[in-house]
């Protein structure tokens, strides 16, 4: 008893002690930040900005630091503003997910009290961006539209309102898109580069309609529009381009190949003037398919000879590697085998070049965003920091009166002593009880119930011989659980055993309504690991009985058992009707009664892990494809550990 005492005295010591120590290490990272000014969080914020589109990675650098003031400073806006670049840096570089997570941040933080300033209105145009590249359609159309009642600037209540019809043209809901884009009044508008793109996008939308005529005049207008505004920014210009491909496909789906051909080439003739050769490179290879789609092989083939002629002056290998490729499959066609030889050859060696500069951006992409997770780390640590210097006088009088109650550790252990004395004569009243609730709930009694009038069924129906098996399997299955009964735990192996033959009975009765299999992991040691009995049984009953009986087609129902870190999981699957369809069916009096079965499981697992301290536990989860999966993890003792 007095070696205890001064173990425990030791070990208190050393605790105190190294939790002083990590405490002062903690504060030391998080004084960093704490000591800087909003001053500095704005100036590296602003630098941020500056510099987010063309140096990403710097101006990551200056959010970390930005951000780690923030939140040290306890500083909302300045935090809701770090993340909100974040956000838009991740956008720059198409990581869309990463992007929506860190406006969700932005969001959170800035909802309740900055709702009126420009930062939240610049986070909520990025919520809708960022779901509708995800296709997350509903989620962006709610936030455009929360946009769209604050106070905005004209200019900006414009770009909202498009990339609202943007989002209305994805789901489908060409109308609605339509009526957005009158909505903004493009022959009031000075901007002819932001006219030009709504007549466009109007283009699109008519293409999707099928009235092609106001399709074809509407894009001629967009590229008149265009030539009289020289100056149009990259990313417009892109999506230009890419309202083009959404026309041009949808002639093409139609066969209107004279339409589709006849748009390309009005599309050529704007780029030529505006030195965009990719988009004319584009423009010829598709011109090239098109015309070989309605028989024209040779007239294909001289559009795609110019297509390659351009690309081969162009530094893009993606545009060189495209036009390579359609040259070759067309004199491939046409008989011409070395001509084909030589494309194909270009074709590789444009490719190979295309697989070099990939990987070049992803290891730049990659580097952003391993940057960004240890901007997470960085927030964590300040965070952690923060929680400690709210605490550290707290923590140090504890301590103190902890090191004062060393003394008294000899007293409280002698009346340990005889709490756990007390203790061990509960557990032992409480393995009673637990033996007692195992054998009351190791067989639901509407079971045998039901088996019974199996029996009688199968004998109504004159089938003597199928009812003899059954019941005399029934009979088996009986004694296999009286005989386990007074046991607290058996081995897997009995278990396994008991859950067959009750799945082969049930089997028996709605052979029609489900297969089943059993599967178990070959590194489990079915006999050394040892288990509640009866403890999974009600959940197979309820997967049968509350969702594969009423299945219109023949279910089928899994049972695995599979090794898990320190334990065991069985896996109850099953894919019949679903919790949520099983409840709609039920009757009144049904939904009155509880399943004592599942009732009893959770008490047994209450009392298991109280007395001996395990970890059991059940989740219940319903299939995306339907019906429900239920796993029971089974904590083994270190000795089975040794054996799986």
């Amino acid at each position: 008893m007095i070696i205890r005492v001064y173990v425990i005295l030791l070990f208190a010591t050393v605790f105190i002690c190294y939790s002083g120590y990590a405490q002062k290490q903690e504060k030391k990272s998080y004084s960093l930040y704490k000591s800087r000014s909003a001053t500095n969080i704005n100036v590296l914020l602003t630098e941020a900005e500056k510099l987010k589109t063309d140096h990403p990675g710097e101006a990551l650098n200056k959010v970390e630091e930005a951000l780690g003031i923030s939140i040290a400073r306890k500083d909302l806006f300045f935090e809701g503003k770090s993340y909100l670049l974040l956000g838009e840096i991740n956008e720059g570089i198409s990581e869309w997910k990463l992007a929506l997570e860190n406006y969700n941040k932005a969001h959170q933080i800035l909802l309740n009290q900055y709702k009126d300033t420009p930062e939240y209105m610049r986070v909520l145009r990025g919520l809708g961006q960022a779901n509708l590249k995800l296709g997350n359609f509903f989620a962006a159309l709610q936030f455009l539209e929360e946009s769209l009642d604050l106070k905005l600037k004209p200019l900006d209540r414009r770009e909202r309102q498009f990339e609202l019809s943007e989002v209305l043209y994805q789901m489908e809901r060409y109308n609605e898109a339509l009526r957005t884009l009158e909505d903004i009044a493009v022959g009031k508008l000075a901007d002819k580069a932001f006219e030009a793109r709504v007549q466009n996008q109007k283009a699109k939308i008519y293409a999707q309609l099928q009235e092609f005529e106001k399709t074809q005049a509407l894009y001629e207008n967009s590229l008149n529009t265009l030539r009289a505004n020289k100056a149009v920014p990259e990313e417009q210009a892109k999506t230009l381009q890419q309202n083009k491909e959404a026309i041009a496909g949808v002639y093409r789906q139609q066969k209107r190949y004279d339409d589709e051909i006849a748009l390309r080439n009005q599309a050529i003739d704007y780029n030529l003037q505006s030195n965009n050769l990719s988009e004319v490179t584009n423009d010829k290879v598709e011109i090239g398919k098109t015309l070989e789609a309605k028989g024209e092989t040779r007239e294909a083939l001289a559009e795609v000879q110019e297509a390659v002629v351009i690309a081969e002056t162009l530094p893009d290998p993606n545009d060189q590697a495209k036009a390579f490729l359609t040259a070759a499959e067309l004199y491939r066609k046409i008989g011409q085998t070395q001509e084909a030889l030589n494309a194909y050859q270009k074709y590789s060696d444009a490719v190979a070049r295309k697989g070099a500069m990939q990987d070049s951006l992803l290891d730049e992409r990659a580097t952003l965003i391993k940057k960004q997770k240890e901007i997470q780390e960085v927030t964590q640590t300040v965070s952690l920091g923060q929680r400690e210097e709210t605490i550290h006088q707290a923590v140090l009088t504890r301590q103190k009166l902890i090191i004062y109650g060393l003394l008294l550790i000899i007293l409280i252990i002698m009346v340990t002593s005889y709490f756990i004395y007390r203790s061990g004569q509960a557990s032992k009243t409480a393995n009673q009880l637990l033996a007692l609730k195992s054998l009351r709930s190791q067989m639901n009694p509407h079971f045998i119930f039901n088996a019974l009038n199996s029996v009688n069924h199968f004998i109504t129906q004159q089938d003597e011989r199928t009812a003899n098996k059954f019941l005399s399997e029934f009979s088996l299955l009986m004694r296999l659980v009286l005989e386990n009964s007074q046991e607290d735990f058996i081995p897997l192996q009995k278990e396994q055993e008991i859950l067959a033959l009750y799945l082969k009975l049930e089997h028996y009765r709605f052979r029609d309504k489900f297969d089943y299999a059993i599967q178990i992991d070959p590194d489990i040691n079915v006999e050394s690991v040892e288990v509640p009995p009866m403890l999974i049984q009600p959940y197979i009953e309820n997967a049968i009985w509350h969702g594969l009986r009423y299945k219109e087609s023949k279910g089928h129902l899994k049972l695995e058992f599979r090794k898990s870190g320190s334990g065991v999981v069985v896996e109850i699957s099953d894919d019949g009707i679903g919790r949520k369809k099983s409840v709609a069916l039920k009757t009144t009096n049904q939904k009155k009664h509880k399943s004592t079965g599942l009732k009893n499981i959770h008490e047994r697992l209450d009392i298991l892990n109280k007395v001996y301290k395990a970890n059991y536990k059940v989740t219940v989860n319903d299939n995306a494809s339907g019906g429900t999966c239920v796993n029971v993890f089974l904590p083994v003792n270190k000795t089975a550990l040794k054996s799986l």
